[in-house]
This record gives C-alpha cells, sequence and structure tokens, in this order.
C-alpha cells in the first residue's frame, strides 16, 4: 500500500494547476457518491436497470473528480503548509494521506459496481450499498478535516492574504523609494566654490577663536603677575612712612630732653632744726 501511495504523489502533470481550485472539485467529491448511495438504496427496492446505469457513471465520474482533488489539494496544500502551525501541518498530512485512500477507494467502488452489477442478485446489492455508504462515510470525515484546516488552521485563506499583504508592502516600497531617487537626481549638485568658501569660513573662525584664547590667558596671566607687585610696593610704601614717623617722634623726644630744666631740691635744714626742738 506505501508503494501506491508513492506511486500517486510522485506523479506530476506536465500543467500547472492555479490556486483554490480544490474547493471546487471536493463539493462534487462529497456529492457524487451521496447520490450515488441514495440510488443503489433506492434500487434494492426499484430494481431498474437504468438507476444502476445512472449509478455506475456517477462512480466513474467520482473517480475522476477524486482523483482532480488530489492534485488540487495537493497545489494548495503545498502553497499554504509553510504559514501553518504545527498541528495545522500535522493535520494537513493526514488530510492528504486520507485522500490518496479515497482516490484508490473510489477506483475500487467503481470496480466493485460493475462485478456486482455482473451478478444482478438482492444480497450483492445489498453488500455493495453498505460498502458505498462506508466510503461515504470517509468521504464526509476527508470534508470535515478539510473545513478545519479552512476554518480553524487557515488553510489557503491565510496563505494567500498573507501573500497579497506582502506584495502590496513591497509595491508601496518599490513606490517610495523611486520617489526619493526622483528627488536626488532633481536636486542640484552644490558647488565646490561654495564648498571651499565655507571650509575657509570654519578655518578662520578656529584662528579667530584660539587667538581670543590666546589673548585672554595672557591678559590673566599679566593680571597674575601686576597684583602681587602692587601690593609689595604698597607694603614698602607703609613701612618707610612707619619708619619716617618713627625716626621722627624719636628725634623730638631727643629734643625736648635737652630742652628740659632740672627742679631745684628742698633745703634740709629746718628739718633737722624742728627735730632738735621736739627733743
Amino acid at each position: 500500500m506505501q508503494e501506491l501511495i508513492a506511486l500517486l504523489d510522485g506523479i506530476k502533470l506536465p500543467f500547472e494547476i492555479p490556486l483554490l481550485v480544490h474547493p471546487v472539485t471536493v463539493h462534487f467529491a462529497i456529492a457524487l457518491p451521496i447520490i450515488a448511495l441514495l440510488l443503489e438504496a433506492s434500487n434494492i427496492f426499484v430494481k431498474r436497470r437504468c438507476v444502476g446505469v445512472i449509478s455506475s457513471i456517477l462512480l466513474f465520474i467520482a473517480v475522476l473528480i477524486y482523483v482532480a482533488a488530489f492534485f488540487t489539494g495537493k497545489t494548495d496544500g503545498s502553497e499554504a503548509y509553510s504559514l501553518l502551525s504545527s498541528e495545522g501541518k500535522e493535520e494537513l498530512k493526514e488530510h492528504k494521506l486520507l485522500g490518496m485512500y479515497l482516490v484508490y477507494g473510489a477506483a475500487v467502488i467503481f470496480l466493485l459496481k460493475l462485478i456486482f452489477a455482473a451478478i444482478s442478485s438482492r444480497i450483492a446489492k445489498i453488500v455493495f450499498t453498505i460498502i458505498l455508504a462506508v466510503f461515504v462515510g470517509f468521504a464526509l470525515k476527508q470534508g470535515k478535516d478539510g473545513g478545519e484546516l479552512v476554518y480553524k488552521y487557515g488553510a489557503n485563506v491565510q496563505a494567500v492574504s498573507s501573500m497579497d499583504d506582502k506584495v502590496m508592502e513591497l509595491e508601496d516600497e518599490l513606490a517610495t523609494c523611486k520617489e526619493e531617487l526622483e528627488k536626488v537626481k532633481s536636486t542640484p549638485a552644490p558647488a565646490p566654490s561654495t564648498e571651499n568658501e565655507s571650509t575657509s569660513n570654519q578655518e578662520s573662525s578656529e584662528a579667530a577663536s584660539s587667538s581670543s584664547e590666546a589673548q585672554m590667558n595672557e591678559s590673566n596671566e599679566s593680571q597674575e603677575i601686576t597684583i602681587p607687585a602692587t601690593i609689595q610696593e604698597k607694603a614698602k610704601a607703609a613701612l618707610e612712612q612707619i619708619k619716617g614717623k618713627a625716626t621722627e617722634a624719636q628725634n623730638a623726644a631727643e629734643h625736648a630732653a635737652e630742652h628740659e630744666t632740672p627742679m631745684p631740691e628742698a633745703p634740709a635744714q629746718p628739718h633737722e632744726n624742728s627735730e632738735q626742738t621736739q627733743e
């Protein structure tokens, strides 16, 4: 069975299948077996040959529809696989595997229909109707899984919409880049003289700033030198003034001492006489 699955999966069509054709084919893949099942169930009681012929034609068309549904689903699935989550990818793999089983199952159902039609027995019709009902059950399950892939995991909806959004964003970026390129081309290039003037102005301004800084530094140094010199001169002048005043005061004191007269001493005899009289 694995060899048959690999054989079907390895078939490459000589033409390219467009996207989003799979939803159209799967509707017929589900509807045709159900219609054939209803015809076979009614033919058990009606027993009309034309009903069996119509059922056989529908089942043959169903085989072709299942082949088409597989290849269209393979195209859509390969497009949406990269954008699905891990659970969505696993679900897509199971959906693909069951689809390959249904392709072979549809072919087997058609062959069984031909065999049981040749038998033309009521029991054969009942057995074939049961087998066809089982096949319809798997087909309905496949349709349910495909609906989950679309509505739950966003297969073939999210992929196409996201790709369209990316294409639109790239187109907008390309348009803006073209506009910027045209603006750059339209603006004239600056003349070289202006650049030379600007550089010379910058150099002159830098030279002026450096010279002003040098002058300020020199003035600060001269101030630092002159300030202590003036303080020392003032101190020397004050000291000389004090010395001059001191010498003047000393000279004045000496002059006053030279011209000062001595005081007369009191006579001692009367004092002595008074002492003698008291005795």
